[in-house]
């Protein structure tokens, strides 16, 4: 399946670059996410759950952040299995100045889903990655204006 389109973040690309590197802020933003754990700089061991129709599961594996291009473009990983299935996801994210204050996501996703999941269909999994999708940015925004209330954000532009 693939996904793709523009978001908007309320914060500076700076600010939104940041985050995006931050652990904390992901694990906010992440759907699911219930744990992020470092393993190497940019790759961490994941765990997140996740209900798709009637299919609730649990998924561990890898989450890796690859600069592409430092500070407007980044490659991000997913990898995981559970007991119902697996979930592969390659998205590429450019962040692009939208207006002062304002940061525009540029994203293309490719996700592929294996087990008793991909059995839900094409309709299914395509609505369920757009709410994922729209969940993620939303609280993308979130994570990073309660990081940068807490000064987490500034101190690592």
């Amino acid at each position: 399946m693939r996904f793709n389109g523009e978001r908007q973040v309320q914060a500076e690309v700076e600010h939104v670059w940041a985050g995006l590197h931050d652990r904390e802020v992901l694990r906010r933003a992440i759907p699911g996410c219930e744990e992020l754990v470092p393993v190497a700089p940019g790759r961490y061991a994941a765990t997140l759950a996740a209900r798709v129709g009637p299919v609730a599961d649990t998924y561990r594996g890898d989450f890796s952040i690859d600069d592409g291009q430092s500070g407007s473009r980044l490659c991000v990983r997913i990898g995981g299995c559970g007991r119902f299935g697996r979930l592969e996801v390659d998205l590429d994210v450019s962040l692009v100045r939208h207006r002062t204050g304002c940061t525009l996501l540029r994203y293309d996703a490719h996700a592929e889903v294996g087990g008793m999941v991909a059995r839900l269909g094409n309709a299914t999994l395509t609505v369920a990655g757009g709410h994922l999708t729209g969940c993620f940015f939303r609280d993308l925004d979130r994570a990073l204006r309660h990081a940068s209330r807490a000064g987490r954000v500034a101190a690592l532009v």
